[in-house]
């Protein structure tokens, strides 16, 4: 028996910190992860699709996106999908839930009370949708008194594992054996955005879209198969994910090359669909800062997002640099206060740093303006 877990698409994801053509294109990618899914799931002869939660992101997501996501599941009309509600979409949001129970193709099945369903007559799905975003109780543990027989045992779950928390910080209630003490042959869950094993039996599918700057697994949905009641799960992580999003930070010091070092940290391909946040820390020169911001700026349109923070960057003291800035006049004597004021000795850090950050950007104008 083989089947697709998935969770955490958040279709209609506002995106909101990026600008607007960003954020399209991610809303997008979600939209696109669902598609993805299905045909995966054909591709593989795969029995049924189960998404464990947060299918929407909001509780009201808009109607045409609701009408996309169901004619979505409708293009594959051979695969079953099980839908469960999650947190962010959970059964307080009724209108929601009316309107997929009223316009949801055939081969869409809801799981939206805690009972058993039978898939054919090998498998039984056992789900705990959550009534409410942060139930505050374990909504599984009617799973360890459900009658099914001889059929293959899988709970569906959203939220967190006591061992750890939750990816929204609500209450960790399931229990890191809650396939065990519900003799469980698989239980999937969601709500955790990077793919992770509870153990043997349990997994988080992760989000098949990545939605943030953190250090998840790569994006994707999992592969389930099992041989028979009893059996030991087998399970392939499947990466599906559009786009890639990067962490880099790096630590300069004065007299290496930074634009070679930047070049040398970044992603060398598939630029067009990475999303990269960069920080810079150590101390630099004022001439090899400038060199770094305007390499930044040079670089950033080859990626699909570009964000640099040199702010933590020090500027390494060198009397030399003022020259570069102005030989004389009043430009001269203010570059000069400013570089009296980046030394700490007798001041804070932060007064010292701001002094640091004027300087840079009094010496980067200055730059501009002699080319």
């Amino acid at each position: 028996m083989r089947f697709v877990h998935a969770a955490d698409f958040h279709l209609g994801k506002p995106f909101g910190r990026f600008d607007e053509d960003t954020r399209a294109d991610l809303r997008a990618a979600r939209l696109e992860a669902l598609r993805a899914t299905g045909e995966f799931a054909v591709a593989q002869q795969a029995e049924f699709i189960v998404i464990a939660g947060d299918t929407f992101d909001a509780e009201a997501p808009p109607p045409k996106l609701v009408k996309r996501a169901l004619d979505a599941m409708a293009a594959v009309p051979d695969m079953r999908w099980v839908l469960m509600p999650g947190n962010h979409d959970n059964l307080g949001a009724v209108d929601l839930w009316e309107r997929i129970a009223r316009d949801k193709p055939d081969n869409v099945i809801l799981a939206t009370s805690a009972e058993v369903i039978e898939i054919g007559n090998a498998v039984a799905i056992l789900p705990a949708p959550p009534a409410v975003r942060s139930p505050g109780f374990d909504l599984t543990e009617w799973m360890e008194t459900a009658e099914t027989g001889d059929r293959i045992r899988i709970g569906l779950a959203h939220g967190g594992v006591t061992d750890f928390g939750s990816e929204d910080g609500g209450l960790a209630t399931i229990p890191p054996n809650r396939a065990e003490v519900s003799n469980l042959d698989y239980l999937a869950l969601g709500d955790w955005h990077g793919q992770m094993s509870i153990g043997p039996r349990a997994w988080y599918a992760g989000a098949p879209e990545a939605d943030g700057f953190k250090a998840h697994a790569a994006a994707g949905v999992l592969l389930v198969e099992i041989d028979a009641r009893g059996g030991a799960p087998r399970i392939t992580q499947v990466p599906l994910g559009k786009y890639q999003w990067h962490i880099i930070e790096t630590n300069f010091f004065a007299g290496n090359d930074p634009v070679a070092i930047l070049e040398e940290v970044l992603p060398k391909t598939a630029r067009e669909t990475a999303l990269v946040r960069f920080t810079a820390t150590g101390r630099l020169g004022l001439s090899e800062r400038a060199d770094l911001q305007n390499a930044c700026e040079k670089i950033a349109d080859d990626f699909h997002f570009f964000n640099a923070d040199l702010m933590p960057l020090g500027i390494e003291q060198n009397i030399d640099d003022l020259d570069l800035i102005a030989e004389s006049g009043a430009l001269r004597v203010a570059a000069e206060s400013l570089f009296a004021e980046t030394s700490i000795e007798g001041r804070t850090q932060d007064d010292a740093r701001t002094a640091q950050k004027a300087l840079a950007h009094l010496f980067h104008l200055a730059r501009e303006v002699a080319s």
